[in-house]
């Protein structure tokens, strides 16, 4: 009876640890010290009878034959041995990169792909030595002397005054005709010009001078109104010539060259047009008033290639940007 009573206890005590294990398979690793046997047990006054098999090896570790479940802790020596944490991407070139700075490696401040604009205009004056010459009139050619004035409200709008005083110069076509055909042709000549403009500029380049350094350029596009005079040219050496004043419009385009941070070179084709009005071919009135009545108003296109020099006031400027 006595035999029956402890086999009946040693299986509830399997039974019970092996549902202790797998309920809670991570357990703190154990002291060594055995677990005192409850004065109800029977067999507590026995050595090894509240452990059943205890003699034996792995017979008091339930479930030995899977792997780390009779073992406290088997858990994290399996996550142990899984291997390395993946690295994180950028933490290992540590070599490369500036101390303190998230902006890439050290050397990438020597790069500079797109140099900064050799000048700004935006806050500035311009002044404007203008030389130029008429293009599509082969009986009389003028050329012009001027100036112009102007103030960047951007760096690429600007607003001005221009002026023009006109030297002419009849060509040799001009006597031909007379001398063949037997007739005088009808010529105005220009005495000057003020007109009010305004710029934009539409495009910016840069090309590089035998790889020593670089240039910049731009384009642009004028227009403008204002008023020019003219004065006709009698066919008759008796008779008087009168002025005509007459309102202008202008537009062009225009391609300028960076040299310094104040000075730029520059030309442009302008269209001045206008109607002016010519002497009559019937003229017989001598007085120039009496015979303005009858002219005969024309619309011209006046195309003028210019070419001039640029100086800007101030001469320095600071950039609003980083590099």
């Amino acid at each position: 009876m006595r035999t029956y009573s402890i086999a009946l206890g040693a299986a509830a005590t399997i039974l019970l640890a092996s549902a202790t294990v797998y309920a809670a398979p991570e357990q703190p690793p154990s002291t060594g010290a055995k677990r005192p046997a409850a004065s109800g047990e029977p067999g507590a006054g026995e050595p090894g009878a509240g452990e059943p098999g205890a003699g034996e090896p792995g017979a008091g570790e339930p479930g030995a034959g899977e792997p780390g479940a009779g073992e406290p802790g088997a858990g994290g020596a399996r996550r142990a041995s899984a291997g390395p944490s993946p690295k994180v991407p950028g933490k290992g070139a540590k070599e490369d990169e500036p101390s303190g700075s998230t902006e890439g490696p050290s050397y990438w401040k020597d790069i500079k792909v797109v140099p900064r604009k050799l000048i700004l205009k935006a806050r500035r004056f311009e002044l404007m030595p203008v030389f130029g010459v008429t293009l599509n009139d082969n009986l009389i050619q003028h050329y012009l002397i001027g100036a112009g004035f102007q103030y960047h409200i951007t760096d690429v709008l600007s607003f001005g005054l221009s002026g023009h005083y006109y030297l002419y110069n009849l060509t040799d076509r001009n006597y031909l005709v007379g001398l063949q055909q037997r007739v005088l042709p009808t010529l105005n000549k220009y005495i000057f010009s003020v007109t009010a403009d305004a710029a934009y500029m539409i495009a910016y380049g840069k090309f590089a001078v035998h790889n020593k350094f670089i240039l910049q350029f731009g384009a642009f596009l004028t227009g403008g109104v204002g008023v020019t005079m003219t004065e006709v040219i009698p066919r008759n050496a008796a008779h008087e010539p009168w002025q005509n004043y007459n309102v202008t419009v202008q537009i062009g385009l225009g391609f300028r060259m960076f040299v310094f941070k104040w000075l730029t070179l520059w030309v442009a084709v302008r269209d001045y047009m206008m109607p002016d009005k010519y002497e009559p071919d019937n003229r017989d009135e001598p007085d120039g008033k009496a015979a303005s009545k009858d002219g005969e108003w024309r619309f011209i296109n006046n195309f003028v290639v210019q070419f001039g020099i640029t100086f800007f006031l101030p001469t320095s400027f600071k950039y609003t940007t980083f590099k």
